[in-house]
This record gives C-alpha cells, structure tokens and sequence, in this order.
C-alpha cells in the first residue's frame, strides 16, 4: 500500500526500478537547471510523452525600477519562446564517445524523428551524464533536434559536449537562441575579419606556444584601449584574462577563447547593441553609503572567417554600477531614490556557440 501510494505521490514519476531512478534524476536536473536561468520546466506524462518528455518556457527577467534591491518585486515573465525537449539518461545510450563529442542511440529513432520534424516548435535532445551512487547530477549536454547534421548515417545523434546544458553563465543563451529564430533572423551585425584593422586579426601562434601569443595579443590590445560605442569605455586588464584562464577551465575552451582574441576586440569597438546576460550575486559596499551592483552583458556579432562558414561570437562584458539613495522632492514630500553615481566596464570572455565539430 504504501509502495503504491509512493509511486503516485504528486503525480510524479515512478521511483521503484534502477532505470526509473536514473530518469527521475536527470529530468529533476532539467527542472534545475531551468529555474537557476529563471525559466520554467513542465514534465510530460510518462503516458503521454510520444518522443516529448518536457516543455521549457523561456523567461525574461525584470527588476522593479522603484524597488531595484527588494528581489521579492523581481518578476520572470515570459517571452513566448518555447523549446520542446527529449531527455536520456545513462551510459547505455552511449554509443561512441569522441574527443569533443558523444553519439547517442535513441530507440524507434526513424519514427521519432519523423515526429519531431513536425513539430511547430524547436526540439533538443538533453542528454544527462548519470551520476555516481550518493553523487547528484551535474554534468549534461544538449543537440538540436531539428538540424540533419545532428544525425549520423549509422542512426545515432551527435551531443556535442560545447553544447553544455548547465546553470553557468555560458550555457544560456546558445540554448535559448533555438527558440529565437538563426543568426540573421536575429539581426546581427556582421563582423568581417577578412579585412584589416588597427589591431592583428589573429594571434601570432606559428612562432610561440599559443598561450604567450595570446598575451601578446592582450597586452598590445590594451595599450590600444577598448571602446564601446554605447557602453563606452571597456577595460582590459587581468579581470578578462584571469577568467579566460581560469583554474579547471577546460583546455580546448581556454584555447577557443585565446584564438578569439582579436575577434572580441573588433566586436566591442563596431557592435552597438548589447543584451542582458545575467545580474551578479554580489554587491560592494562603499563609505557614505553607497554601493556597487554588478552584471554581466553580451554583445554578439555574426562573424565572417577566412577559411570557414560565418558564425555568432559572443564576447562577454562584466559591468559594475554604483549607485547612492537620496532624498527627491516631491510637491511637498520627499521620497527616496536610487541615482547612479558612475559605471565600470570590463572584458570579461569571449566564446563561439555555434562551432560545431561532429563527425558523421
């Protein structure tokens, strides 16, 4: 009695098998990872899944301008964008592991996808690394379901692990870029590193280990200076290139970002628009009161290569606002305000969503 009443609590999935566990977790995993991007999961029936096993709902978040510290009058609204997603679970679906990528067997594929294409909506196949006994899930990867170069000849899908599905800053908005339409559909402003510039268009890595190349490059990047055309001065020093080359970062991506180097630069001083990443956690704290907010924005660019197809680069700006509160008078009353004493912009990363390196 209590094992059936346990399998139908709250109408959540079945725990009473091995499989069942693993599938519990890596769907509770999705759900986590979408509220740490404050969107929203809703999980299909097991019974009514037909190659669907959730719904994620993008969501956009906004600070109430009158009560910017109080975060309880923070809302997360929703911007129409909808992903549908399949998830596995386990080593058994792996098929292949490359260097940078995995092949996944999926069972009735053919018939899967012909159902998937004729959804209205983006579909992904999440893939959750199944975590050791007492562990809890933290690694998982996503591939777009809809793109033919997802699929192999041999009948399985490749998860490219570039394609991380996890709470970092990183991973958010090469996700939800699949419910917002492709790179010009998205009016990006196109960034040829063909032609010339005041700076090198790539790192000098023929003469030198790459990595003193690079710092070559980011020394002589900032002794040029970098200006945004909205955002204004950004600076570039060891906040960016301590991040970049941060401890357990993973080699191939500290290479990636070291080769797009010269791009960043290029980007900052010709792309005009910037977007919201993500708020800080932190704030600092000054005498007299005031106090310092930090954020993180994207400024993006489609980018043309000399040997290769074009694709969205990312260069990530972290941004400290300080501000003070002061008493506005008003008719006869005064009121409380927040006034922004000045701004602080760094280079942060710089990063390549897109690039994909499958084999089929």
């Amino acid at each position: 009695m209590i094992d059936c009443l346990f399998e139908r609590l709250n109408g959540k999935q079945k725990v009473t098998s091995e499989s069942n566990r693993i599938s519990a977790a890596s769907t509770a995993y999705v759900d986590a990872v979408c509220r740490a991007w404050g969107w929203s999961w809703q999980e299909v029936g097991q019974a009514d899944d037909d190659g669907f096993d959730g719904l994620v709902y993008l969501r956009s978040k906004r600070i109430n301008k009158d009560r910017p510290k109080d975060r309880r009058s923070w809302k997360h609204e929703f911007t129409g964008g909808l992903i549908q997603v399949q998830v596995k679970s386990g080593a058994s679906y792996v098929d292949y592991t490359g260097e940078d990528f995995l092949e996944v067997r999926i069972p009735n594929l053919e018939v899967k996808r012909d159902l998937w294409s004729k959804s209205p909506l983006p579909v992904v196949l999440v893939y959750v690394k199944e975590a050791s006994p007492g562990k809890l899930v933290s690694q998982a990867w996503w591939a777009d379901l809809k793109r033919a170069d997802s699929y192999t000849k041999r009948g399985t899908v490749i998860v490219q692990l570039k394609n991380r599905f996890q709470s970092g800053l990183e991973c958010i908005r090469p996700f939800s870029r699949l419910a917002t339409g492709q790179h010009r559909a998205q009016g990006l402003v196109e960034i040829d590193m063909t032609q010339k510039s005041s700076l090198p268009a790539r790192i000098n890595s023929f003469s030198k280990p790459i990595k003193f190349a690079a710092w070559d490059f980011y020394r002589l990047w900032k002794a040029a200076g970098a200006t945004h055309p909205t955002l204004g001065e950004v600076i570039v020093n060891r906040t960016g290139w301590s991040h970049i080359t941060r401890v357990k970062r993973p080699l191939a991506r500290i290479i990636a970002s070291f080769e797009l180097l010269p791009t960043a630069a290029r980007i900052i001083e010709t792309v005009d628009t910037w977007h919201r990443l993500r708020r800080g956690l932190k704030t600092r704290k000054f005498p007299g009161g005031s106090w310092a907010e930090y954020d993180y924005v994207g400024v993006s660019a489609l980018v043309k290569w000399p040997a290769r197809e074009a694709s969205e680069v990312i260069v990530i700006l972290k941004r400290e606002t300080t501000l003070s509160e002061e008493l506005i008078a008003k008719d006869s009353s005064a009121k409380s305000g927040i006034r922004v004493i000045g701004t602080k912009t760094w280079f942060y990363s710089v990063y390549e969503p897109g690039r994909r390196k499958g084999k089929t």
